[in-house]
């Protein structure tokens, strides 16, 4: 080979005839790439994936109804509802008065069409509900971030009440805006409704023999029609009778007679007052910490976003001339401008990638004519896939651009390959290499279809978009490519000078001698590799606690102490090689972030038995104290509950990329420990920062299932008095979810004896008639006002004061006389409200406890108690380990299984290619060497690994296989063109026929992921998987160069 004269040429006519012409193919193109600009204004822009996941959930509410009450109700919601197609399973919540059923339909179900099945039984089984349930509400659920902010915010002002401001909301706004397609949902908060409050004197009902239950008897009863029977008339014809309960304004409510007691009437003012009052809150919203009418407004899933935001800002031009005097509506919140700002950034980026990669292709070649059909074919390229995008619905996204950016190179890198093949060689044989290098990236990528739903949600578009791009590539490098060289391009040839060629001579030589070298120590190559790579010694267990042989033979060498303490330590740093030192510093200490601005969260909650008003008050303060910061650019407060309450800060452009909001959230831990009385949490800048003790955690947790929930509670407390007889185990708990955080309720529980009751002349219904009075609270019939509809409530006087030490200590009328309601009972406080969770009519309920010991003899006991439990269990209940589950859970083994199952691909795929069980053995060992790249990569440099990392090995082993492919499948056609033996000189030709394009497709990926760098780490996803994917295939070249050939069969 040494003495072989080589010729390169130019762009040649000398192509194998195709049964199209070239200009026929042109044209087809050109009208394909027409349709293509046709669709890309109707693709689905956003900037993060709001892919639906297959359920549906019914939600209604039963105000104060304990949890099995409500259970009896999603019951008959359940049995409803399973007799709906392609329902995987069905699963509910009872709680404290609301209840939940939510169903899981087949990833191929159509929702719309499902939901309309749900309305339509929903609406036959109404009639089968209590009154006193709301109307089941059916909603789509969405995977998306519980911290996610509104998609738009409005904010309506008047020189009025909050009341009347409300009004013309409801009535001239939200009309107006519901109906623009696309909008999922408005709320409207910060207005204060009014109620009309019935106080009664618990003194006077009983001085008067009366009860809270008359009272309201009365005024439900106001304007009530009752059908008496029919009248005849003198025609024959009958006329109904109604008899009419008279209705009174609530400025007369006080004349109602309540009661006639010895023959004096008692009216309502007798024993009550009367009053419209402001409602109490429920919950607060607020934006920069002031009291505005807020208009909140979410989108539809799957709706473009930009476009709804600009339907909106028409719609609401059209509606400011047509509301009151005085009345403005402002939008107070936009996430499409920080959207706007983000794909034009990355925009920016794609469009230098480009330009990188076309003068890189113009620096290579020195050839306009190489440049103009290379940019044309990733033109056609990306307007034939638009089509595609929009038939197979991907949402263009951060991920999905991000697939878009990286098939840039890819894209280019298959034309490459073809230009060089006809450039020098006739025909279309690298076809079939070019179609199973493609097919190993598609194999590669196809493994994201096997994770979880909840991880796959992020990279499906992701996927779906790189499997476009190559499969359209494919086709345009096999058509496009070869008729835009035959019309564009005239023969030219061009030999390459003597230097050149000594050089190449020189060269090659060299690397035959170094193929013959690192033949004869073969084994000391792979040593170098596998210890480079390294071994996983870290990941052995300390000790194998099943039983038999294996596991006594284990433990007496691997496991033994000795071993642990001394020799593993050691043999770790010696042989973990650069996956120790990925795992060890870079995997451990790396997090998950979310793509999105810098954003602060400041999160409070107060102990049991506070109120919602005590948390406004203390948040009241926090956001004083941020609304100081003129680099606070907005905040937004959300409070629902004594328990929940966020702030959620978001900052100008300027100080995001200062040091402000890591100074920020210091002040605001600062701010936070200041204010006792609470729990704090601050996070989404730094490190977290929490002073919450967590009295409710628990470490260990055992899942119990079963057909009856009382049989299934019995099991749990036989279990849990087992667990107590444990020294270790304190602090056990049955509840309905193993999470800390699950809402914990008590109430107090009064325990009457009735022996002294009776000893004193009083009966139960006496005893606790008597303190129903005293804490009496309930909503009556509403009243309907002119055009408004306002709430009535019935609320005993000593309500909000009476409390625990008045039980004991005060006394209250009874009908023998004034008597202390502790004579007769006992209070005691205790763990009430335990939700119902049920699966597929199946109840589920949590044994949690503290282990106090090693996590190892903390899982042993679990699994023996386990065991134990389930031999006396009867049929149809469970005891079992719970499933944890993370919205991406770095320490899932299963998704880096699934790396594996791209190497088998990729083996089936070239062993085809090849028609050898060998060779593709050598084309798969470049995949963790590769790796070692990505792994040193994360090292040295200190940079986070998150799911951009991950990314990046799924895409690495796809494309590090593609220059061994092009390789071996050149050596194989020489050797059986020219009958040469599978030889190192063989070799070294394909080698140097190859090596030119190979390198320039690798350089050409790498620079197109180069401005996804410029950003930082501060760039989520981006900045991980272009690291990644760059370190990988640059090391790569290691791989290709050294150990392809020692890894091949060859003759000398």
């Amino acid at each position: 080979m040494n003495n072989e004269r080589q010729t390169i040429v130019e762009p040649s006519n000398s192509q194998t005839k195709s049964a199209f012409s070239s200009f026929s193919v042109i044209v087809v193109f050109l009208a394909l790439m027409i349709i293509g600009m046709a669709f890309i204004p109707v693709l689905d822009v956003r900037f993060k994936p709001s892919r639906n996941l297959p359920q549906l959930s019914v939600r209604f509410s039963w105000p104060n109804a304990s949890p099995k009450v409500i259970e009896e109700e999603t019951s008959k919601i359940e049995g409803v509802l399973g007799k709906i197609s392609e329902v995987e399973s069905i699963e509910s919540v009872s709680s404290v008065g609301n209840g939940t059923v939510t169903l899981n339909f087949d990833k191929h179900a159509d929702l719309d069409k499902k939901r309309y099945e749900v309305s339509t039984l929903i609406r036959q089984l109404r009639s089968d509900l209590p009154d006193e349930m709301s109307y089941p509400e059916i909603t789509t659920n969405v995977e998306r971030d519980e911290d996610q902010v509104s998609f738009m915010v409005l904010t309506l002002n008047a020189s009025t009440t909050t009341h009347n401001i409300q009004k013309t909301a409801e009535q001239r706004v939200i009309p107006e805006l519901l109906k623009i397609s696309g909008i999922g949902d408005i709320a409207l908060h910060g207005a204060t409704p009014y109620q009309w409050e019935i106080r009664f004197n618990p003194q006077l009902l009983k001085n008067y023999s009366l009860s809270p239950t008359e009272i309201s008897a009365v005024i439900n009863q106001m304007g009530d029609k009752t059908f008496l029977g029919n009248q005849q008339t003198g025609s024959g014809s009958s006329v109904p009778v109604l008899s009419a309960y008279q209705y009174f304004e609530p400025e007369k409510w006080g004349r109602l007679p309540i009661a006639n007691k010895s023959g004096r009437i008692i009216t309502l003012s007798d024993v009550a007052t009367i009053k419209l009052r402001e409602k109490p809150p429920t919950s607060y919203y607020r934006i920069n910490g002031k009291n505005t009418i807020n208009l909140v407004i979410y989108s539809a899933p799957g709706e473009n976003q930009l476009k709804l935001s600009g339907n909106i800002r028409e719609t609401l031009a059209e509606i400011q001339p047509q509301l009151p005097f005085g009345y403005s509506v402002q939008v107070a919140s936009d996430s499409t401008v920080y959207i706007k700002e983000e794909l034009t950034k990355i925009g920016l980026r794609t469009l230098f990638s480009l330009l990188i990669l076309l003068l890189f292709v113009l620096i290579v070649s020195r050839s306009f004519r190489v440049l103009g059909i290379l940019f044309i074919a990733l033109i056609a390229n990306l307007l034939i896939a638009a089509v595609f995008y929009y038939i197979f619905k991907v949402e263009i996204h951060i991920y999905s651009l991000a697939g878009i950016t990286v098939s840039f190179g890819i894209i280019i890198d298959n034309s490459i390959i073809m230009v060089s093949h006809l450039q020098k060689q006739k025909g279309l044989r690298v076809f079939i290499a070019l179609l199973a290098a493609t097919l190993t990236t598609l194999g590669a990528l196809s493994v994201v279809f096997f994770l979880k739903e909840n991880q796959k949600v992020m990279l499906i578009d992701f996927t779906w978009v790189m499997l476009i791009n190559l499969a359209v590539s494919l086709v345009v490098s096999l058509f496009l490519v070869p008729a835009l060289m035959e019309k564009l391009y005239k023969q030219k040839t061009r030999k390459t000078p003597v230097r050149v060629r000594r050089r190449i001579i020189k060269t090659t030589g060299f690397y035959h001698r170094f193929i013959s070298f690192e033949k004869r120590y073969k084994w000391a190559f792979i040593l170098l590799a596998v210890l480079g790579f390294g071994l996983p010694i870290g990941m052995l267990p300390d000790e194998m606690e099943k039983e038999g042989k294996f596991a006594e033979y284990y433990n007496k060498t691997l496991g033994a102490e000795k071993f642990n303490a001394d020799i593993k330590p050691v043999l770790e740093k010696v042989l973990g090689g650069s996956l120790r030192l990925f795992t060890e510093y870079v995997f451990e200490g790396s997090f998950y972030s979310d793509p999105g601005q810098t954003t602060l969260y400041v999160r409070g909650s107060m102990p049991e038995g506070c109120t919602i008003h005590q948390l406004n008050g203390a948040v009241r303060k926090m956001e004083q104290y941020i609304s100081r910061f003129d680099e606070v650019a907005q905040f937004e407060t959300r409070i629902y509950g004594y328990k929940n309450s966020s702030i959620v800060v978001h900052f100008t452009k300027e100080a995001e990329s200062s040091s402000f909001p890591f100074m920020l959230k210091s002040q605001v831990e600062s701010k936070a420990i200041s204010m006792g009385g609470m729990d704090w949490s601050v996070y989404g800048v730094g490190k977290g920062f929490s002073n919450a003790l967590n009295m409710d955690y628990k470490n260990s947790h055992i899942l119990l299932t079963g057909y009856n929930y009382n049989e299934l509670y019995s099991f749990a407390e036989q279990l849990e008095e087992k667990l107590l007889t444990n020294p270790r185990v304190e602090k056990t708990e049955i509840t309905s979810s193993q999470s800390w955080n699950s809402a914990t309720r008590y109430e107090y529980n009064l325990q009457v004896d009735k022996e002294i009751l009776a000893g004193q002349g009083l009966n139960y219904s006496d005893y606790t008639g008597s303190l129903f009075a005293q804490l009496y609270s309930r909503n009556l019939q509403p009243f309907y006002n002119e055009t408004e509809l306002q709430p009535v409530v019935l609320v005993s006087a000593e309500s909000e004061e009476y409390n625990k030490w008045d039980f004991y200590n005060m006394p209250v009328g009874t009908r023998k006389g004034l008597k202390k309601l502790s004579m007769g009972g006992n209070i005691e406080k205790l763990l009430t409200g335990k939700s119902i969770y049920k699966k597929d009519q199946v109840y589920q309920m949590y044994l949690n406890y503290n282990f106090i010991g090693p996590g190892p003899l903390a899982q042993m006991v679990q699994e023996r108690e386990i065991d134990a439990l389930n031999e006396i269990l009867p049929l149809g209940y469970k005891a079992q380990k719970p499933e944890r589950y993370w919205y991406w859970n770095r320490e899932d083994k299963k998704q880096y299984g699934l790396l594996l199952l791209i190497i088998v691909i990729i083996y089936f795929v070239t062993s085809v290619l090849f028609e050898s069980l060998l060779k593709p053995l050598a084309v798969i060992s470049l995949i963790p060497i590769s790796y070692v790249g990505v792994f040193l990569t994360f090292y040295l440099f200190d940079f986070n690994f998150d799911q951009g990392g991950f990314a990046s090995f799924i895409l690495l082993s796809g494309l590090v296989v593609n220059a061994a492919i092009y390789i071996i499948n050149d050596f194989n056609n020489l050797a059986s063109r020219k009958n040469k033996p599978l030889t190192v000189r063989t070799y070294l030709k394909a080698f140097n026929q190859k090596i030119i394009p190979i390198t320039l497709t690798i350089l050409s990926t790498v620079l197109g992921l180069i401005p996804f760098v410029w950003g930082g780490q501060k760039e989520v996803f981006w900045f991980a998987f272009a690291a990644g994917a760059m370190g990988g295939l640059l090391f790569s070249m290691v791989a290709i160069v050294f150990y392809l050939p020692l890894f091949l069969r060859l003759e000398k």
